[in-house]
């Protein structure tokens, strides 16, 4: 079989193994983070969070069309195809590496050599489709992975320009590879960097290579890497603003259309000089620009206000504020620690260079290679490196490559380094990551790993030839190569794939679905949601966008809430038929608030006057809430600032007026995954009823209290708890810590069950609890939390999930004791937990070495009440414990640390 048709049956067989792979793990519908953001701008063609990715968004649009399956389910579908294509592009890639490497053409390949040579192809693309970042790409509605086949694509045509860089219309290739890099500018820019590997394939094939040369294509490359970026990407439209800015947007468009007359100028003039270099640079500007113009998009389809419409940029300038990201601020490229929001964090470093190596370079690079191809510790965040999951074979067979490489053809193994550089550690010196990410980066340089397993594949050849190099041509020599190769096969790919897929089968997870849906159908009508970040908005976005449910609830996003353009939505906007946002500023008021960010303050009470007629009769406001007082008061102090100083965040500013121009029309919700600094001293009014805190004119205690009627109602009988109970259905952490929450819901549920005497709700409530999302499942790793389970199974009488919760409590609690700082409210725990299980004796040892931890009398003399109860309990049965208040708690706590030696509480 000639090499062409062989070449391309093992390219499409590569391209089958990855797209079953990835349709066998990809998530049913919308995934955390950006996901839902994607997806609902897919569907709509809405405008998503700057820059913006209009070229995914427009084939996210044309999937979600297909009367198949959920409309997230369709949009993944970019991710599938494009990752199974990308695997496929690495394949093909990694032989025509290793053709360059031979004199011979591959239809003179002996069996043994072709063996080699596909099979080591094979090997790395198989082993970067199951490698950890570039795997979590692929079934998930993100541009990373329609980003990378792009990427794939621009190094293949350049090797196969490379190969027909002498015959005639070679230049063909080298003008497709500009129109790609227009195209994925629409996508993702991280593109762009694939041009220094085009670069010097063009070298080597144009000039002899010297030390002089090769500093002119380092400052060539430089400079047509300054043209398109930031030239084309952000002076140009930056000219546009300007213009529009001064004479209007007419005269912006005039001068992009004269712009593109420009290009299509220096082409006429090129091709009649028969300048053939610079005819061929205006072609690729024209091409770049031609596939950059998927940006019009952005601003055509914000001119239409649609209901998602990031930055609303339907001007030149609002758009060039967008393309540039200022939403999120810039960061310097010399000074490491410039931000002194982490000044303490930055102490940890002796330097900037010592932060640059240890944790840019080493917690934020090094690292996840290392994930990749040595083995992950864990799924959890900040996990390090573990050998023995991969044993490191895919990172040595890599290594192997690289060397392997530059000693047969060192001219292309450079352009793969400078790939492998420029998608990682380029990236790692533009971005200046500050400490404490969110969340972990390393889908920013699946583009490195790529290039790293480009040395696989030639590795993997380069094992079966060192192997079989002294044995002659034939069938021993071609069973020891495929034997090598089905070793090789087995230990790379194979136990990647076997470790990794598990924790990357995201097939039956609908847990941000039901957690949106749940969160909004625990609003009332028109309500108001003030929700914080990524993953408590984005599915609320998708479920009103998309599925079109609940969308007469204003979601309120406390973090955009500090821009200027979101306010204006909010106030202005009708989206789907949800009601405006009562907001009381002008527009030049929210952009002078806007402009400054923070505005000063002092503490002082806050009064909202209640109208009785809000909370009587059949159309009543709330009707557990018969009797309001005439006004809300509550003490708004500020965020400290300076010493001595507080001030009010923009967002501050705006909860405080949206509460006070609703005059209680509509209901007011606070997602529970805000944070109590964003809820301006209102704690004490905010009851819980399941994912969400409503607004009440009624103080609660100082903890969130709860609405039981309207919590059972939802945890028991509206929400839903999909495949929480399927061991098959793999929770990462950041799953695991969100779902975690319904927990904290069912206690407040069970205690406020307790409250009213009902017993049997209390164990009903916590049994149906642990049939929605058992402890074998979604793990159960806070001892506090079934400490709580047990007693509450305690006092409702039921001794044997009493029993089972206590056995997993008390190692957990007991384990936790010697913290200076938590280790009192441990104790009193551990304490309760032993009296009720019959272990007196044990529970009055544990608290008379929590008393003579301190040296506080009235702490001691809380303690001494408390073991006189255990004692009483131990001689009559169950006697109600003396509390050990939070406040004296706190003192005791600071006495325990002072005796510690920590120098007490922060």
């Amino acid at each position: 079989m000639s090499h062409a048709k062989l070449n391309r049956l093992i390219a499409g067989a590569v391209f089958l193994i990855a797209l079953v792979l990835y349709l066998a793990t990809m998530a049913p519908t919308f995934s955390f983070w950006d996901c839902g953001e994607f997806v609902a701008s897919s569907v709509t063609l809405g405008v998503p969070h700057p820059p913006g990715s209009p070229m995914f968004l427009l084939l996210g649009r044309v999937l979600s069309m297909i009367p198949v399956g959920d409309p997230g389910w369709r949009v993944n579908l970019i991710s599938v195809l494009s990752s199974a294509l990308t695997v496929m592009l690495l394949y093909l890639i990694c032989v025509q590496l290793i053709r360059e490497l031979r004199s011979d053409t591959p239809d003179e390949w002996t069996t043994s050599e072709r063996l080699a040579h596909y099979g080591g192809a094979v090997i790395g693309a198989l082993a970067f489709a199951v490698s950890d970042s570039f795997w979590f790409n692929a079934v998930e509605a993100e541009v990373y992975a329609i980003s990378m086949v792009f990427t794939a694509l621009v190094v293949w045509l350049a090797l196969d320009w490379s190969e027909e860089s002498d015959e005639p219309g070679n230049e063909r290739w080298l003008m497709l590879i500009a129109y790609v890099m227009g195209i994925a500018i629409g996508i993702h820019l991280l593109n762009i960097l694939t041009l220094f590997f085009v670069a010097m394939l063009y070298y080597y094939k144009r000039y002899r290579v010297s030390f002089t040369t090769f500093l002119g294509l380092m400052a060539a490359s430089a400079a047509v890497f300054l043209v398109i970026y930031p030239g084309l990407i952000k002076k140009v439209p930056g000219f546009a603003a300007d213009i529009a800015k001064s004479s209007g947007n007419g005269a912006a468009l005039f001068f992009l259309f004269a712009f593109v007359l420009a290009i299509v100028a220096g082409i006429w003039y090129a091709q009649t000089r028969g300048k053939r270099t610079l005819n061929l640079a205006f072609v690729a500007t024209f091409l770049i620009v031609l596939g950059y113009s998927s940006y019009a998009l952005v601003i055509i389809r914000s001119a239409a206000n649609p209901p998602l419409d990031e930055n609303n940029p339907e001007t030149y300038g609002q758009l060039y504020s967008y393309l540039n990201r200022e939403q999120y601020g810039d960061s310097p490229f010399i000074p490491r620690r410039w931000n002194q929001e982490y000044k303490q964090q930055y102490n940890n470093y002796s330097s900037d260079l010592d932060f640059f190596a240890e944790y840019q370079v080493q917690e934020m690079y090094n690292r996840y290679l290392g994930w990749n191809f040595i083995g992950k510790e864990s799924d959890k965040q900040g996990a390090g490196v573990d050998f023995n999951k991969f044993f490191a074979l895919p990172f040595l067979l890599g290594l192997f490559g690289a060397w392997w490489h530059f000693r047969r053809d060192w001219k292309r193994a450079l352009a793969v380094l400078a790939l492998f550089f420029m998608t990682g550690l380029a990236i790692v010196l533009y971005l200046n990551q500050t400490p404490l990410q969110p969340r972990e980066r390393d889908y920013s340089y699946v583009g490195s790993f790529f290039a790293f397993a480009i040395w696989m594949g030639l590795g993997a050849t380069g094992v079966m030839e060192l192997v079989t190099e002294s044995m002659a041509d034939g069938r021993n020599r071609l069973l020891a190569m495929a034997g090598t190769g089905a070793a090789m096969l087995l230990f790379v790919p194979g136990r990647m794939l076997q470790v990794g897929y598990h924790e990357h089968d995201r097939s039956g997870n609908y847990v941000p679905w039901d957690y949106a849906y749940n969160m909004l159908q625990s609003c009332g009508p028109d309500a108001v949601l003030f929700t914080n970040g990524d993953n408590d908005t984005f599915p609320l976005w998708y479920l009103q966008e998309v599925a079109r449910i609940r969308t007469d609830v204003r979601v309120v996003n406390l973090s955009l809430l500090q821009t200027d353009w979101y306010i204006k939505q909010l106030r202005d906007t009708e989206p789907r038929g949800a009601k405006k946002v009562a907001i009381s500023f002008s527009d030049e008021d929210v952009n002078q608030l806007c402009r400054y960010g923070l505005s000063e303050w002092e503490s002082q009470t806050v009064t909202l006057p209640v109208p009785a007629d809000r909370f009587r009769g059949p159309s009543a406001y709330d009707d557990e809430i018969s009797a309001p007082p005439t006004a809300l008061s509550w003490t708004l102090r500020g965020r400290p600032f300076r010493e001595g100083q507080t001030v009010l965040q923009v967002n501050d500013v705006l909860v405080k007026d949206i509460i006070e121009q609703n005059r209680w029309q509509r209901p007011i919700y606070f997602a529970i995954t805000v944070a109590s600094d964003n809820e301006i001293g209102l704690d004490d009014y905010l009851r819980n009823e399941g994912q969400v805190q409503k607004l009440v004119p009624v103080a609660g205690p100082p903890q969130l209290y709860t609405s039981a009627t309207k919590l059972g109602h939802n945890l028991l009988e509206v929400y839903q708890y999909r495949n929480l109970d399927n061991p098959k259905v793999f929770l990462d952490e950041n799953t695991l810590r969100l779902v975690q929450n319904y927990r904290f819901l069912f206690i407040y549920l069970a205690q406020g069950y307790a409250e009213r005497g009902q017993q049997d709700k209390v164990i009903s409530s916590l049994d149906f609890m642990e049939k929605v999302m058992p402890r074998s499942n979604v793990p159960l790793d806070e001892p506090r939390l079934a400490y709580q389970f047990a007693m509450l199974y305690k006092d409702a009488g039921a001794e044997s999930q009493f029993r089972t919760y206590a056995q997993m409590a008390e190692p957990g609690l007991r384990a936790r004791l010697g913290d200076p700082r938590t280790g009192i409210y441990y104790t009193t725990w551990l304490s309760d937990l032993l009296a009720a299980e019959g272990k007196y004796d044990e529970a009055v040892r544990v608290l008379s070495e929590l008393k003579s931890r301190s040296a506080d009398p009235q702490f001691q003399a809380q303690v001494d009440a408390r073991i006189e109860d255990v004692r009483a309990q131990q001689a009559v049965g169950a006697v109600p414990m003396v509390p050990i208040t939070p406040d004296t708690a706190k003192r005791a706590n600071t006495a325990v640390d002072t005796v510690a030696g920590t120098g007490g509480v922060n």
